[in-house]
């Protein structure tokens, strides 16, 4: 039996406009009458794999590449698929071998080098990622990636330009942009980070850590109303943050707000009873907002959680 002409490129152009079901239900019903077409088992890997169903999409990936065992795309594929398994050996070996095929193939040299990045082999995670900006130089996940690991190196002003240079391809990379955010913080340049960390809070408006790192670079500034905002949002999403009201109560306190700088402070303390930190704080918002008997409570649990926290 010999499929419809067009049938997979029907399919091809389903899964592109978005119609992922009936895309998948297309190439299902190809592959039964054309089990060869490596690229139809292919894309079948792809739909599962973006649903992250890394396990069906392995064997899908397998099937494409037992048809055509020299293909970069499908042993990139396959590779990706075996790292979302948590298999790292298995995915290094794909990248590997799709290198091996095509030395230009920058997915899997961009790939391996997160990977590599990932299990602490930064050598060899700096040549892959290297190498893929040299053939593509403007792939910003490769740029975001070789900006952490100058990160890692402690090589601020380096990391800062490759996330950069990211964000020259892309204005939009969130995470670029927050991660040119948090090297600004950790040199101290705080002013400079402001503007990056505003910017990927506002595209990614959910995310608590983003918030957090707005909020302490705010803090650090001194624009404490700002901080107090931006620490509210990220407790909306993570409500159990111990840093987020730390950071509130803290703000707070230097806008003399003692009422609700006592608030968040004692929602730290619940999280954290044994912080010496939080009960020191909570005690000294207690004083300032005239509660002087409780307040001394809390300073003497701190003075003697202090002993126990430096062990």
């Amino acid at each position: 039996m010999v499929a419809p002409a067009g049938t997979f490129q029907a399919a091809q152009r389903l899964f592109e406009n978005g119609h992922i079901a009936e895309a998948q239900r297309r190439l299902t019903e190809f592959v039964l009458i054309e089990p060869q077409n490596a690229e139809a088992w292919n894309l079948l890997g792809v739909i599962e794999f973006q649903k992250s169903n890394f396990a069906d999409a392995v064997k899908l990936f397998r099937k494409a590449v037992r048809i055509n065992d020299r293909s970069a795309k499908f042993l990139t594929n396959l590779g990706s698929a075996w790292n979302g398994q948590g298999d790292t050996r298995e995915a290094a070996d794909c990248f590997e071998r799709a290198i091996e095929f095509d030395l230009h193939c920058v997915e899997a040299r961009t790939y391996l080098g997160i990977l590599r990045l990932q299990q602490g082999r930064l050598d060899e995670a700096e040549a892959a990622l290297q190498a893929a900006l040299i053939d593509a130089p403007k792939v910003v996940l490769a740029r975001l990636n070789l900006g952490n690991l100058f990160r890692e190196q402690g090589h601020f002003d380096q990391a800062a330009e490759q996330y950069e240079f990211a964000l020259a391809s892309d204005p939009d990379y969130a995470e670029a942009l927050l991660n040119l955010g948090v090297v600004r913080s950790e040199q101290g340049r705080f002013a400079d980070a402001v503007p990056h960390l505003r910017r990927a809070a506002a595209l990614r408006p959910r995310v608590a850590t983003i918030h957090l790192d707005l909020a302490t670079a705010l803090r650090q500034i001194g624009d404490h109303a700002g901080a107090v905002q931006s620490y509210q949002r990220a407790l909306s999403f993570q409500a159990r943050s111990f840093d987020g009201w730390m950071g509130l109560g803290q703000s707070n306190a230097n806008l003399e707000r003692w009422a609700d700088a006592v608030s968040s402070f004692k929602n730290a303390v619940a999280l954290q009873p044994d912080s010496a930190e939080a009960h020191n704080q909570l005690g000294n918002a207690l004083q300032s907002s005239g509660q002087t008997q409780e307040g001394e409570g809390h300073l003497a649990v701190a003075k003697m959680l202090a002993p126990k926290s430096r062990a």
